[in-house]
């Protein structure tokens, strides 16, 4: 839990500092307006500058304007908050759920941990549930507190695609928790190797996620806007690149039947590995 909690306040205190950040580039701008300077994205006007000199030391503070200065200072932020949450979590499941089983195979303890008092399928439910409610609970804390991230940075970075977070937000990321989680405890049942069960996690975790999202996102009867000048709701998901002169998203409203039916895929993937997991824990353990 130490390393979630290291996550969730590197997530805080990037969002903390895109707001800090954002806060200064719109006061910047209000000081180049009163300054009778052009803001950074005009390209054409009649500017009454009240001196060119400030203008100039002015423009230097974000060059290139919102995105380009946006996009240089947190590009780190942008990439942990898409796929370093999720590939944390993976690492994280992948850690805890592979050695559930394999370790105690590998360490040959299963004969003691197996054959007394407490039966072996009590042994494997009471270890799963609490484990994998745990990581869940902490996948959802730290997808809400990503979600809260995402908003600051898209406000900066306007030229992202705001699927690039879809599957590291909110319910996804504790799907994600979990079905890293179970697939540890399948592979370690199966391979009954720790490390190799850690390996065959991460590769499965990748094909899974990028299959439920594209189930998610292609499957889900999706909105079409065309037009010569193409505009659709503010805070839509849009599919593919969003130019042209037909663009297919998803509207706002649709945000949480999206989440809820990309966490009911990934909990089902996981439900299958567990039980894939208890199986091979139950036949080939001893």
């Amino acid at each position: 839990m130490i390393t979630v909690t290291a996550l969730c306040a590197l997530t805080v205190s990037f969002g903390i500092s895109a707001g800090h950040w954002l806060a200064g580039y719109h006061g910047w701008l209000r000081q180049l307006a009163a300054a009778g300077c052009p803001p950074p994205e005009a390209h054409s006007g009649v500017f009454h500058v009240r001196s060119a000199a400030t203008c100039s030391a002015l423009k230097g503070r974000y060059p290139g304007g919102l995105q380009a200065a946006f996009s240089s200072r947190f590009s780190s932020a942008i990439l942990f908050s898409q796929d370093g949450l999720p590939a944390g979590f993976a690492i994280i499941g992948a850690m805890i759920g592979a050695p559930l089983v394999a370790r105690e195979i590998e360490q040959r303890t299963q004969f003691t941990a197996w054959t007394q008092s407490v039966s072996r399928r009590r042994w494997y439910v009471s270890k799963i549930a609490a484990l994998a409610a745990a990581l869940t609970v902490a996948g959802l804390t730290a997808g809400t507190a990503n979600a809260w991230l995402q908003h600051q940075l898209t406000a900066g970075d306007t030229a992202a695609t705001r699927w690039s977070w879809f599957v590291s937000i909110n319910l996804a990321l504790a799907g994600e928790a979990a079905l890293a989680f179970a697939l540890g405890v399948s592979f370690g049942a199966l391979l009954r190797r720790t490390l190799p069960a850690i390996g065959a996690t991460a590769a499965g975790f990748i094909v899974l996620l990028l299959g439920a999202r594209w189930i998610v996102q292609v499957l889900t009867p999706a909105s079409q806007a065309t037009g010569p000048h193409v505009t659709t709701p503010p805070g839509s998901w849009i599919l593919g690149s969003g130019t042209g002169t037909r663009v297919s998203y998803h509207p706002p409203a649709q945000y949480w039947p999206l989440q809820l039916t990309l966490l009911a895929i990934l909990l089902a993937v996981a439900g299958a590995a567990l039980a894939s997991g208890w199986q091979a824990t139950r036949t080939r353990g001893v």
